[in-house]
């Protein structure tokens, strides 16, 4: 996942094991890039011959949707067996993995659930079973007037072949509401501007699905 913030980028690198526990804490190594979100400067990019950037935040499994709203960041996040979550991003906060998750090890063993105890920062909503969730991206045009009290995202899901309507209290840090549309199909990213945010013709926008193709998607007479 990526966003655009500030004149910087924001880059999502998972933690690239299934069964490793000396590669999960990486994770939590602050010179590991992995299980970090990255944050690359505009003008420090330009000015040096390497390529420099700064630990955002750490300690992620594999977020693979990210959105800026306004100010708040939110992302997307795979678990294990369980436990994907739904996150807001804020600079220097640890989100716990692989110390903290309400999923379970491939195998059947859990890990320790508070994320409170470790001064970790515990996930918005956590999905039991999981779900796979893949893109995230802000709600078109004609969902968001009509879900003005809230931030409005879209999720897109592997494992659960749906698109995700997810409703958030931004005063609260709170999900009231997600709502699960079947689409029957591993759906992987959305048609994204330039900018990184959501590109849209009129009413209609556009999702792909792995090994299957691209398709164009709108909500007729939402509601």
């Amino acid at each position: 996942g990526y966003v655009f913030k500030d004149n910087s980028l924001l880059l999502s690198v998972g933690t690239p094991t299934h069964f490793s526990d000396e590669i999960d804490l990486l994770a939590q190594e602050k010179d590991s890039i992995f299980g970090k979100i990255l944050e690359f400067k505009e003008s420090e990019l330009q000015n040096s011959a390497q390529v420099v950037y700064k630990v955002y935040s750490s300690g992620h499994r594999n977020p693979q949707g990210m959105v800026l709203v306004g100010k708040n960041i939110y992302s997307t996040e795979h678990g294990p067996e369980g436990g994907d979550e739904l996150n807001k991003i804020d600079r220097n906060n640890n989100y716990g993995w692989p110390i903290a998750s309400l999923g379970t090890r491939y195998g059947g063993s859990s890990y320790k659930k508070s994320h409170l105890k470790n001064n970790f920062v515990e996930p918005i909503f956590s999905f039991l079973p999981a779900i796979a969730p893949s893109a995230l991206t802000s709600c078109p045009l004609n969902l968001k007037k009509y879900y003005k009290d809230y931030t409005c995202l879209m999720g897109l899901t592997l494992r659960e072949m749906s698109l995700i309507i997810y409703l958030i209290d931004e005063t609260k840090n709170k999900l009231i509401s997600f709502e699960k549309i079947k689409i029957d199909k591993r759906l992987r990213h959305f048609g994204l501007n330039k900018d990184g945010t959501l590109h849209q013709n009129k009413e209609n926008f556009y999702i792909s699905s792995d090994k299957d193709g691209l398709y164009k998607i709108k909500f007729k007479e939402f509601r």
